[in-house]
């Protein structure tokens, strides 16, 4: 890791996995570079997963049996909280993430003061399958329209969370959906969202292990989009700690 990143004490890395035995310790090696702390959750892996992630240096946190994404990621929220980080750069364990682009969230965070920074795709679209192309593109529309901002990646799992995210926002999905509901709800509160270019990196092989379910997950984003049109009801706005 680079002694003269500041940030690495600022912010904390936080890596949802679910049987990544190929990938992980390769993740978390290239994270440690950047940021001191990794919390790895291994959501039910069936493979070791979780032992390579701890011998890489990450610290884990195991679910017993497959619970999704979303679920991962707040059972990481909340473990992460109870340290004073200023945030947390979420990325996956398969290598679609490119963690020497850390940094540039970071800045970007700094630079506009934003609570999500989103690592956007959009800029090597040709290299994204059509299938998860079009899945963005609509999600692009509806949401940026729903938190009135504009966003280029709705579906990108590279981000940045500020601590206010985090510590404000309840959540109640559990999968793929879970990262449309944090940027919804983080809208509708009126926390400003932007995002910085990133590398698209795709493997032609299986040595990626996304589990993103192409028809099963689109319904559920598209399922949190449409219950958000009832959350702009001001009454609902009272579940939220604001």
């Amino acid at each position: 890791m680079d002694k003269n990143s500041a940030h690495s004490h600022r912010f904390c890395a936080l890596i949802p996995a679910y049987n990544l035995s190929q990938t992980i310790s390769e993740v978390v090696r290239q994270t440690r570079e950047h940021l001191r702390e990794i919390l790895v959750i291994d959501d039910g892996s069936q493979d070791e997963t979780a032992r390579l992630a701890r011998e890489s240096g990450a610290n884990v946190l195991r679910i017993a049996k497959n619970q999704g994404k979303g679920w991962a990621l707040r059972k990481g929220f909340k473990h992460l909280l109870e340290k004073p980080w200023e945030g947390v750069v979420t990325l996956d364990g398969d290598l679609q993430h490119d963690p020497a682009e850390i940094p540039n969230l970071i800045r970007e965070h700094d630079k506009s003061e934003a609570q999500i920074v989103i690592g956007s795709r959009m800029a090597e679209t040709e290299k994204m399958p059509w299938i998860r192309y079009w899945t963005n593109r609509i999600g692009v529309y509806c949401i940026s329209w729903a938190v009135g901002q504009p966003l280029t990646d709705t579906q990108s799992g590279f981000r940045l969370y500020g601590r206010k995210v985090i510590e404000t926002i309840p959540l109640w999905t559990t999968r793929y959906d879970t990262e449309t509901e944090i940027l919804l709800k983080a809208g509708l509160l009126g926390m400003k969202i932007t995002y910085v270019p990133i590398r698209t990196i795709y493997h032609e092989d299986d040595k990626s292990g996304s589990s993103f379910r192409a028809f099963p997950d689109t319904f559920l984003i598209c399922m949190v989009f449409l219950k958000s049109l009832f959350w702009r009801r001001r009454w609902y706005l009272r579940d939220f700690r604001i």
